[in-house]
């Protein structure tokens, strides 16, 4: 699911979202959005990306949730862009009206993958680091998303 050329981003925790994405020639930004409106997906070439896509992430959330909006809306870059058209809008839930809710799923999993890879959690693990809060910690994501990687109830 993680495309080859950023795997080695994934080596070491807390993954650098943002090294990815500009692997994948996507740059992204942090600004002000609508009410409700956690990240954006654009197709534009105006501003200078390789792709030609550029991601917005609401900068009056949480640094843990704007790298997972970030990752989530990579992850439409990765598997959707084709179905992007010229925007994708993901509200405060991370729902688009432009995609499946199977279309959402799949970008859930892949930003999951991306920041919290298995192989690091399991390491984590064995040297002691083996609480939700913990590794979230380490990982620089919500309790509650490790909690999901994890299989816990939220």
């Amino acid at each position: 699911m993680i495309p080859a050329e950023i795997r080695s981003v994934t080596e070491t925790a807390p993954v650098d979202v943002l090294e990815a994405a500009r692997r994948l020639g996507v740059q992204v930004f942090s600004a002000k959005l609508a009410d409700k409106v956690s990240g954006v997906l654009l197709r534009d070439p105006s501003y200078g990306s390789q792709s030609g896509f550029v991601i917005f992430v609401d900068s009056d959330e949480p640094s843990y949730r704007q790298r997972f909006t970030a990752a989530h809306e990579l992850g439409h870059f990765v598997l959707h862009r084709d179905a992007v058209g010229e925007r994708n809008e993901d509200n405060y839930l991370l729902r688009s009206e432009n995609m499946s809710n199977q279309q959402e799923v799949e970008a859930n999993k892949f930003a999951a993958a991306l920041l919290m890879p298995m192989d690091l959690i399991q390491k984590e693990m064995e040297q002691g680091n083996s609480t939700v809060s913990g590794l979230a910690n380490t990982f620089g994501v919500s309790p509650t998303a490790m909690s999901i990687r994890l299989g816990l109830p939220t």
